[in-house]
């Protein structure tokens, strides 16, 4: 199996992902998370996400406010 099809079954199984998208840059894949405490990320990311075959590195940011979301486009 292709490590794009193999990226894409583990996304689609994570309760917890919100977004996944494949994305040109510094990384393959940018992940929208919701989860319910940093215990939980911890989990999140030492048990499922560092052991995923191919993932190397992550690199994490935190929402502190939402400022806009799902804002609508003008096409």
């Amino acid at each position: 199996v292709a490590p794009e099809a193999r990226a894409t079954a583990v996304a689609r199984k994570l309760t917890s992902v919100l977004d996944c998208h494949l994305v040109a840059g510094d990384f393959d894949y940018f992940l929208k998370i919701r989860l319910s405490d940093m215990a939980h990320y911890g989990r999140l990311h030492g048990d499922e996400l560092l052991g995923l075959p191919g993932v190397r590195q992550t690199r994490t940011f935190f929402v502190i406010k939402e400022v806009v979301d799902n804002a609508p486009l003008d096409f």
